[in-house]
């Protein structure tokens, strides 16, 4: 059964059953309202979605942000940046789990997914040291 017999049949709720059938079908200021649609448990949160969307450029400007950029938006405080910082967070790991897996050289793709959602988007630049054992996998 679905949460809309406790839930009602509001915009949320049918957010979530949309999130839950098919994530893909949801445009990106929808995955950001729900996001801090679990920060603010009441309240519109649309608008906040669009304007961070707008304000970094889209989603990953947003996700890449740093905390001082994201709390200097009206309307987000020290939760919300850090819903929006756990998601970061979260893709950036996924991807080094899978740059991780196998060895580097035949699993190029997945080390440049992870190396372009960890810095691609930052203010400033940013080197990084890859070290790789003897089998060739990301130490």
């Amino acid at each position: 059964m679905s949460d809309l017999a406790t839930d009602g049949t509001g915009h949320r709720a049918r957010l979530r059953e949309r999130l839950l059938a098919d994530s893909d079908g949801l445009m990106d200021h929808e995955l950001i309202e729900y996001l801090l649609a679990l920060v603010f448990p009441r309240g519109d949160t649309k608008p906040l979605a669009k304007t961070l969307l707008n304000e970094f450029n889209g989603l990953p400007g947003l996700l890449t942000a740093d905390s001082a950029a994201l709390a200097r938006v009206p309307g987000m405080g020290e939760r919300s940046v850090a819903a929006i910082r756990i998601a970061q967070a979260t893709a950036v790991r996924m991807l080094a789990a899978s740059a991780a897996a196998r060895p580097v050289l035949s699993n190029w793709q997945a080390l440049l997914d992870y190396l372009r959602a960890d810095m691609a988007h930052h203010a400033t630049e940013r080197f990084r040291v890859l070290h790789l054992n003897k089998r060739k996998m990301v130490v």
